[in-house]
């Protein structure tokens, strides 16, 4: 409660030192070394957050690796000791022999890389994190200094405008007494933090020096160890599996984008990827006796053709088919029963092939789909 007092005293002037009507003191050598404080903080805080951002990656690697070789696994061997993929499939041996070394590796790397990173968490990123609990300490009595250096502002003015008024009360003489007794109250608290800040914080940043200078370097090396180690171990689990003469992550990299773009133009190549031909390029290549798969789409759907026919032609065509097909069925088909004359009246209507793929909406409607011929009653016609 005794802080939101005293901020709402401070509002007014903060806010008209910031326009520019109230007069707001300085102190050049104090700003000096703020400057160079704030400075040396957002290089520790960096520091300790790319330290902490370096460790967890590591530690997210070796994670991933393990993750990987679980999930081929599982993948190589679906149904365990059931389905026998050695027998049936020969050419995946060698891969499943480099996937049980390659868990022995990420284990060993694990062990192996253990120290160093918990070098790191403890000569690193520990310290880091606990000049950082000093750095607020020090903000902390920066922000009590600049809120003093208010209270002496705002109390100077309140004096200085009241001793130049003109025809000042005998009540405005002793309010004039009470705000010198606040303005050298003020003074001296001001002068108290501020001469400390200013003896201190240039032994701090010095001191802050020579402690981060180490752990900058301790860092460094400490990742080269880390690559060395991993590459080590690397090269190791490479031998008589891969080629790793030329170690050249673009190369590989290069390689690895090659195989990628065989990879993605055969799953491309699938006519199960492709949108299917219009019911009508279905019927005449059922009619041809073509393959569905063997043409892909927007090709001639048979030899002499040309273009693809327009949509008005193709359903003519279509009809002219369905027309064909129903002439050869009926000359083949036996005699049929004549119809009952109630019968023959229900008969009279049209029937054709749909040419697209309908699902019911309502009740009392018939789903059907492109290619199937018209039914009565439930039963085909």
């Amino acid at each position: 409660m005794k802080g939101i007092t005293k901020f709402l005293q401070r509002t007014p002037h903060m806010v008209s030192s910031r326009v520019g009507i109230s007069a707001k003191s300085t102190d050049v050598e104090f700003d000096h070394f703020r400057h160079k404080f704030e400075a040396m903080e957002k290089l520790i805080k960096q520091l300790a957050r790319e330290s902490k951002t370096y460790l967890d990656g590591v530690k997210k690697m070796l994670e991933s690796c393990s993750a990987f070789a679980a999930e081929y696994s599982a993948l190589f061997h679906p149904f365990g000791t059931e389905y026998d993929i050695e027998r049936r499939h020969p050419e995946t041996v060698q891969t499943l022999v480099n996937l049980s070394g390659y868990v022995t590796y990420i284990d060993d790397l694990r062990e192996t890389l253990r120290p160093e990173l918990e070098l790191i968490a403890t000569r690193v990123v520990a310290p880091c994190q606990e000049l950082e609990q000093v750095l607020k300490s020090i903000n902390k009595a920066i922000t009590k200094r600049d809120h003093k250096l208010i209270d002496f502002d705002r109390h100077t003015n309140s004096y200085t405008k009241l001793r130049e008024k003109q025809n000042r009360s005998a009540k405005d003489d002793q309010h004039m007494f009470k705000l010198e007794h606040d303005c050298e109250a003020a003074a001296g608290e001001y002068e108290h933090h501020n001469n400390i800040l200013k003896a201190e914080l240039p032994q701090f940043l010095a001191m802050a020096t020579k402690f981060v200078t180490p752990i900058f370097y301790s860092l460094y090396y400490m990742q080269l160890n880390v690559f060395y180690l991993s590459m080590e171990k690397l090269k190791s689990y490479s031998e008589g599996r891969f080629d790793m003469t030329n170690n050249n992550l673009i190369s590989r990299e290069h390689k690895f984008s090659m195989d990628m773009s065989k990879v993605i133009a055969d799953l491309e190549s699938f006519s199960i990827q492709k949108p299917g031909p219009p019911t009508t390029r279905i019927l005449q290549m059922a009619k041809a006796g073509t393959p569905l798969s063997s043409r892909p789409r927007g090709l001639p759907s048979a030899a002499g053709s040309a273009a693809p026919l327009p949509p008005q032609e193709e359903i003519k065509k279509a009809e002219q088919v369905t027309a064909e097909a129903a002439a050869t069925t009926e000359s083949s088909a036996p005699p049929a029963y004549t119809p009952a004359p109630e019968e023959a009246a229900a008969s009279d209507a049209e029937y054709v092939v749909a040419l697209y793929d309908y699902a019911a909406t309502a009740d009392g409607d018939l789903s059907f789909k492109a290619g199937d011929p018209p039914k009565i009653g439930g039963q085909a016609a």
